[in-house]
């Protein structure tokens, strides 16, 4: 199955008419969570990942170490990262293009939406600020705050 066959399949399950592909990349909101579904190429899959929030510099560590912590105990199901310049916290998922279907695709994007709506709930209640603060834009933040000037992850 191609991604344009899968991403018309997605779309016709939901009634969404118009939508489409741009340059194998689809980006939509659901519930309020925006999430982007790509192909890759290289795998022969579709990466669905919707962006959590910007973590502030000073919660990135403890972030971090949540995010290594859930992709241990999810053991593939679903991934969490945390860019270590910006702070962006999200969550993605890929499904082999080969084995896929509007159904497998519904059910990934919904477990996805959910993740990344209670990753936010338990962020914004760990730093004990209304959402909009949780996830300010950072612009006083160290240039690499968990990477350090040497380019690898502190834990």
């Amino acid at each position: 199955m191609t991604i344009e066959e899968l991403i018309s399949g997605f779309a016709a399950r939901y009634a969404v008419e118009g939508l489409a592909t741009d340059d194998g990349v689809v980006q939509l909101s659901i519930d309020g969570t925006e999430v982007t579904l790509r192909e890759d190429a290289a795998s022969g899959a579709v990466v669905a990942s919707a962006v959590i929030g910007e973590m502030p510099p000073d919660a990135r560590g403890v972030f971090s170490s949540l995010a290594l912590q859930a992709n241990f105990a999810a053991a593939g199901e679903l991934a969490l990262s945390l860019d270590g310049e910006t702070g962006e916290l999200s969550v993605s998922t890929s499904l082999p293009l080969a084995l896929a279907d509007s159904d497998s695709l519904s059910d990934a994007v919904e477990a996805l939406v959910n993740t990344a709506e209670e990753w936010r709930r338990n962020a914004t209640a760990f730093l004990d600020v209304d959402e909009e603060a949780a996830f300010s834009d950072a612009e006083d933040a160290d240039a690499n705050p968990l990477t350090g000037d040497s380019g690898f992850l502190r834990v």
